[in-house]
């Protein structure tokens, strides 16, 4: 079995045989079209703030075998299946990360996990389904009509369950509750998509969509109070409606916390630990009640301490087109430019051509620009590059070798020193002309 290693606030993990202890949690079986090295997200809110994970480890046959401790149940994301987990949990899976609703589940907590592949998908807009339910042209009424379809579909599903704790059928009443919400508040933006309206007729399209679905709105965050709402990804995305729309002496505390907090913590993760972000941390400090939520904001910060200008670059192994092995640190006497991509990032692909055009400005044997993909799939990594010509050289690896660089999204540019040592690790974007004036500087 993989041994894992995590320090979380609301969870305690170890590496002890499930008859050793009652907390237990194992898992063991295969992950379709996953990188041998992956991370399954922790979602409980500070978890989810601090982007604490697990690590999973697979072998040659896409396999394989962990457990850990749970001091008491929570959400976990693996890809795009959700899965609740319980202490004493034993689980049998197999999740193909292209198709949600393929996963499997036997064994001991089955019941709930297999409930979830049909879960929502919230920045598809819930039951929007990434639009997909505005097929055809629907006026409001039958959006409605669709929507509340879906919620009394959903309840139904969720009625169903015998197994499963009081609790997550709370929790998963309120996602549903919460999805519906999502869905309205989701239709003005992808509708206008599908309308193809200008950027003139697109205020007064979403004003009377809001105003029709206002009601609606209201109905379904009626209980978005509860900070317990914070487990559920689809309640974080839209916490702060809930806030706006029921005032914030009717919400628990912990969520004006939850709030600022990942606001903070996204500013960092984002700009890294500079005078803006360092001047907003003193700002949002002084607002925080909540204990747990200034040990969020201190333990990410000092996360970031490494990543310092001055200090080393951690260890970074990558590989060529040909599956060469390269280590960050055979290109020490070099200065380093490094732009951090994937194939799926659109970001990544509208930032590219500038930086290719200052690696053939700029690029020689003393200046390396490298162009690194996090894309787990080499195959669509190697079909994009055919079609795409580029000066930067090109790299490939899996997304956790950059787990202590704090990546927490892409497009990510780099720039080292030639001594291994950061220069910026959170510089601006190529397109950004202070990049230039940054890069001309250790030239």
């Amino acid at each position: 079995m993989h041994k894992i290693r995590i320090a979380i606030f609301c969870l305690a993990l170890s590496f002890v045989s499930c008859k050793e202890d009652a907390k237990t949690v194992r898992l063991h079986g295969e992950l379709k079209n996953f990188a041998s090295e992956l991370s399954m997200g922790i979602e409980t809110p500070q978890a989810y703030i601090l982007r604490e994970n697990i690590q999973i480890n697979l072998d040659d046959q896409n396999k394989f075998d962990i457990t850990f401790n749970l001091d008491a149940p929570a959400y976990f994301r693996l890809g795009r299946n959700t899965l609740y987990l319980s202490p004493g949990d034993d689980l049998d899976l197999f999740c193909d990360l292209n198709d949600p609703m393929a996963a499997t589940f036997t064994g001991k907590g089955a019941e709930a996990c297999l409930y979830l592949r049909s879960k929502p998908f919230p920045k598809g807009g819930s039951y929007l389904s990434g639009g997909q339910l505005l097929k055809g042209d629907p006026s409001l009424e039958e959006v409605k009509i669709k929507i509340e379809e879906k919620v009394k579909s959903a309840l139904a599903s969720l009625n169903g369950l015998d197994g499963v704790s009081d609790r997550f059928k709370k929790l998963e009443r309120g996602r549903i509750m919460f999805d519906a919400a999502n869905s309205y508040l989701s239709y003005p933006g992808y509708a206008a998509y599908f309308k193809k309206l200008s950027k003139e007729e697109l205020p007064a399209f979403t004003q009377k969509a809001e105003k029709y679905f206002k009601a609606d709105v209201e109905k379904y965050i009626q209980s978005g109070g509860d900070a317990d709402y914070l487990n559920l990804d689809t309640y974080r995305g839209i916490c702060g409606e809930c806030v706006e729309h029921l005032g914030e002496e009717n919400v628990d505390r912990a969520i004006l916390d939850f709030i600022k907090t990942n606001e903070l913590i996204y500013h960092l993760s984002n700009k890294g630990p500079v005078a803006e972000v360092l001047s907003k941390r003193v700002e949002i400090e002084s607002k925080i009640e909540q204990v747990e939520y200034k040990e969020v904001i201190s333990k990410a910060f000092k996360n970031y301490d490494a990543l310092q200008p001055g200090k080393a670059a951690p260890r970074l192994s990558i590989r060529s087109k040909e599956g060469k092995e390269i280590l960050l640190s055979d290109f020490k006497g070099k200065l380093v430019v490094i732009d951090v991509w994937a194939t799926w990032c659109g970001p990544c692909k509208a930032e590219s051509p500038y930086f290719e055009q200052l690696a053939k400005k700029y690029g020689n044997e003393t200046v390396k620009f490298l162009s690194i993909s996090i894309d787990s799939d080499k195959n669509l990594w190697d079909k994009y590059l055919s079609k795409h010509t580029k000066t930067s050289e090109q790299f490939i690896c899996n997304r956790t070798e950059f787990k202590e660089y704090e990546l927490q999204s892409v497009p990510r540019f780099m720039l080292i020193d030639k001594q291994g040592n950061f220069i910026d690790a959170f510089a601006t974007r190529p397109s950004d002309p202070t990049f230039e004036v940054l890069l001309q500087k250790y030239i």
